[in-house]
């Protein structure tokens, strides 16, 4: 009986490390396009949000608010302030596809991940901690060079790592309830602080949903006639051991 129970508690952390790893590994993929029939229920979304916020920042601080986004009518909005040709080249060679055929010249897709069931997009914050003549900023930020300093520089460094840390939660969590994801940076800044109704930067914004199984993930959701670039994994990260 005892022998059984160690071969079934052995399965189950086999099996489990199996189901992390391809987590890793599908968490990498930007998915383009989405099924909207389907619903994300809440109890899934409440766990996105706390993968979101609960994870580490420095100094456990608040470097960033979270934006939750379902409303149809506001995620459109900010798909429509993500143009490729806005912020690609003239030929996009670098983004992996050759020109953006079938569109005006100026004109052309959207980054369609953010036409997912739920979008997330992350904002500047200062943070602040209490101290003895109440809160007060622990870092500071500004559109003015050179206001602040060093002191903006840092502000910056601990920003962008929080909101990279909080997204590779988000990825992973949202990849182990079986969901795709999708992030985005490339995108006209004042029309999604429009969208948002929220005078903040924003930093990142990601798609989280349903993705159509009948689809390539590389397909534009609502141009099927278009399919981003895939870039081969160059990535050659050294691993050393102590």
């Amino acid at each position: 009986m005892i022998a059984f129970l160690r071969f079934l508690i052995t399965k189950e952390n086999i099996m489990f490390r199996q189901m992390i790893k391809k987590s890793i590994h599908k968490s990498q993929h930007c998915n383009r396009n989405w099924d909207l029939s389907k619903k994300i229920p809440q109890e899934d979304i409440d766990l996105i949000i706390e993968a979101a916020t609960q994870c580490p920042t420095k100094q456990n601080l608040n470097h960033y608010k979270t934006h939750v986004i379902t409303d149809r009518a506001v995620i459109e909005k900010i798909e429509a302030a993500s143009s490729i040709m806005e912020f690609g080249s003239a030929d996009n060679s670098f983004l992996g596809f050759d020109g953006v055929r079938g569109y005006d010249e100026g004109t052309g897709p959207t980054n369609s991940q953010l036409s997912a069931n739920l979008v997330l997009a992350f904002t500047k914050d200062t943070p602040h901690q209490p101290s003895r003549d109440g809160d007060e900023a622990v870092r500071q930020s500004s559109e003015t060079d050179g206001e602040f300093g060093k002191e903006a520089d840092t502000y910056r460094d601990d920003l962008n790592q929080a909101v990279g840390i909080a997204a590779g939660y988000v990825n992973l969590a949202s990849v182990m309830l079986g969901y795709s994801t999708g992030c985005c940076k490339c995108f006209d800044r004042a029309q999604v602080k429009e969208a948002l109704g929220d005078s903040r930067e924003p930093v990142l914004l990601m798609g989280i949903g349903v993705s159509d199984p009948s689809r390539q993930r590389q397909e534009h959701h609502t141009d099927s006639s278009f399919r981003f670039g895939s870039h081969k994994n160059m990535r050659t990260f050294e691993t050393h051991y102590a």
